[in-house]
């Protein structure tokens, strides 16, 4: 209790970055004049810039400060103050859990996944099944499915697994369902059939909901390829997921305000996932979202432990990369804004949280897109397009400067170590994802507004 307490007297915390933000958005400019026009000798305009070309600039200029530092701060701060909450210390419990995984063509990974769920079942003191929902796959998944059940039976023969199999091609909320309603356990696992958990993982879940009391409880997401992780394009996702989890989930954690218990990593409460599940059809894509903004919706408590530690095969192409993306996007739109458009009136940390994806993420995104295309317009018009060209040059280092800062804090927070796989050295070339993601969001909001809410295709 008296840790508790302390923790919240850390809650002052939330002001400095926006008081940082104010800092760095009032005194950069004039730096950046000392340095080109004191330092260098480089001569300034004499007349000031009309203002119909001044004014758009300088809301780019705030815009990007007072959100990077100051928005993006006070997440870091919130992620920060969340890891100082201690997790109670209560008897272990040992509850017979259920893995239920949708598989649909997924013979090259299944066989990796059932694997680590019979290890982490084996290092699991309770009782376990695991269930593979084999939905119409039209390639040999339903096989290889059942030849590494056999195979893993000769090691773990206490451990109950089997493979149910649509004879169509129904969906992955049906598949969800069709699992869940066979599952015998007192708490279900949620796995996508191209994601390993650590061994570790299950306990970790289980002991976590138990000690908080949680309903449903999610854990870190580590991309890869399945190899050495050398590709490009993965690497890039492994800074993303940071952000993402290292920072974003733990500031959800903070108010009780996680938005998505994802489907690679999961863990309910059987009744409370069977209850969602029956009662009415999925409407999105993103079935995961629905899923845990239904259960926020009904007030239920969900946590995140980032102890609890999985892999999941990240896209390696950028056609894979934009379909998902896409898929994500418009789920996040149809969710928001039509399906569980209420959360965003009521008075919680959560509506918080949800504003901040739906304005900084989407409208921002389209903001941050044309700030990008007017660029050659602003150097046309420039008084002094030598000047110009200087001046944004020192922002685009002041734009590097905040990337590297936020991204090692992100590693710290993910990985626990500040250049993680020495991950860090590609922050420059991580806006190649970030502006795809822009696209994608551009893309999504022209997408939606024209009435479209997206198709569920494998990735």
């Amino acid at each position: 209790m008296e840790k508790g307490v302390k923790v919240k007297r850390l809650y002052w915390l939330f002001v400095l970055p926006f008081v940082l933000a104010f800092i760095v958005w009032l005194w950069y400019p004039p730096f950046v004049k000392f340095i080109l026009v004191d330092a260098f000798g480089y001569p300034a305009p004499t007349q000031p810039p009309p203002l119909i070309w001044s004014l758009p600039l300088s809301f780019f200029y705030t815009w990007y400060v007072f959100f990077a530092v100051g928005v993006v701060g006070f997440l870091v701060v919130a992620a920060w103050i969340w890891k100082q909450h201690p997790i109670p210390k209560i008897g272990r419990s040992y509850p017979m859990v259920s893995f239920v995984v949708p598989a649909y063509n997924e013979e090259r990974n299944i066989m990796r996944c059932i694997s680590s769920l019979f290890e982490c079942a084996a290092a699991f003191r309770g009782s376990s099944e695991i269930i593979i929902v084999d939905d119409g796959s039209t390639d040999n998944t339903y096989e290889v499915a059942w030849a590494t059940i056999n195979s893993k039976r000769r090691e773990s023969a206490h451990i109950r697994a089997k493979v149910v199999r649509h004879t169509a091609n129904l969906g992955k909320a049906e598949a969800l369902r069709t699992g869940v309603n066979k599952a015998m356990g007192e708490y279900i696992a949620i796995v996508d059939a191209d994601t390993f958990w650590e061994s570790v993982s299950l306990t970790e879940l289980v002991d976590y909901t138990h000690a908080t009391k949680t309903l449903a409880a999610s854990g870190y997401i580590h991309p890869s390829d399945g190899l050495k992780e050398h590709k490009l394009f993965v690497i890039l996702q492994q800074l993303e997921y940071s952000q993402g989890l290292g920072v974003l989930r733990r500031a959800e954690a903070l108010g009780n305000a996680i938005t998505v218990v994802p489907g690679p990593m999961g863990l309910y409460r059987s009744e409370v996932l069977r209850q969602l599940l029956n009662e009415k059809q999925t409407k999105s894509v993103t079935e995961d979202l629905e899923l845990t903004l239904e259960m926020q919706k009904k007030k239920m408590k969900i946590g995140y432990n980032d102890n609890a530690r999985s892999a999941t095969m990240a896209p390696t192409a950028l056609k894979w990369f934009w379909r998902q993306r896409l898929r994500w996007s418009i789920g996040w739109l149809h969710n928001q804004l039509k399906i569980h458009k209420d959360l965003l009136l009521e008075r919680r940390w959560l509506t918080l949280l949800l504003w901040y994806s739906l304005v900084p993420g989407f409208f921002g995104a389209a903001l941050e897109l044309i700030a990008l295309l007017s660029i050659p317009v602003f150097f046309w018009f420039a008084p002094d397009r030598v000047f110009f060209l200087l001046n944004l040059a020192m922002f685009l280092l002041l734009v590097l400067v905040v990337g590297v800062v936020q991204q090692t804090i992100a590693l710290k927070f993910a990985y626990n170590h500040y250049n993680y796989r020495r991950l860090l050295w590609y922050t420059p070339l991580y806006y190649i994802l970030r502006l795809i993601n822009i696209l994608a969001k551009f893309t999504t909001l022209i997408q939606y507004a024209m009435g479209k809410k997206g198709t569920w295709r494998k990735d």
